[in-house]
């Protein structure tokens, strides 16, 4: 798993919240980094897995890059998008404006749009989409 994707679901696993609202896949919160996510996993669950896109962000005397990342929210299609859209609400609040602890990164920038609506047939979904701005640090020794 990336540097990334690691903070992100750290930053998503670890609060008490949103634990709550998600169901449990191999005795922790269903929250996948690889898609699609495993077939007998039940609802609700998160997935981010990689970026939708990234670009260089330098300066004359720094190293970044730009990183666009998806956070795909799925609760079941139960006639209610109460649920769902309480989970994706928890993940924009978890990730917006909040510094992720990425090895070999600071964050300059985070910032969330959304949630936007992305039902499926079986499953109500939301998509939270994030921005990140990180600047490259030299590695302590």
């Amino acid at each position: 798993m990336s540097a990334l994707t690691q903070a992100i679901y750290d930053r998503l696993a670890d609060d008490p919240t949103l634990q709550g609202l998600l169901a449990i896949y191999g005795g922790a919160p269903a929250i996948f980094t690889t898609d699609p996510p495993p077939g007998d996993a039940e609802l609700p669950y998160l997935v981010s897995a990689g970026e939708v896109s990234t670009a260089p962000f330098d300066t004359k005397t720094t190293l970044g890059r730009e990183v666009r990342r998806d956070v795909r929210c799925y609760a079941n299609a139960d006639g209610s998008a109460a649920e769902i859209e309480e989970i994706a609400e928890q993940v924009r609040t978890l990730l917006h404006r909040h510094e992720l602890a990425i090895d070999g990164f600071e964050t300059w920038v985070a910032e969330c749009t959304g949630p936007i609506v992305a039902d499926e047939d079986r499953a109500y979904g939301r998509v939270v989409s994030i921005r990140l701005i990180l600047m490259e640090v030299e590695a302590m020794s």
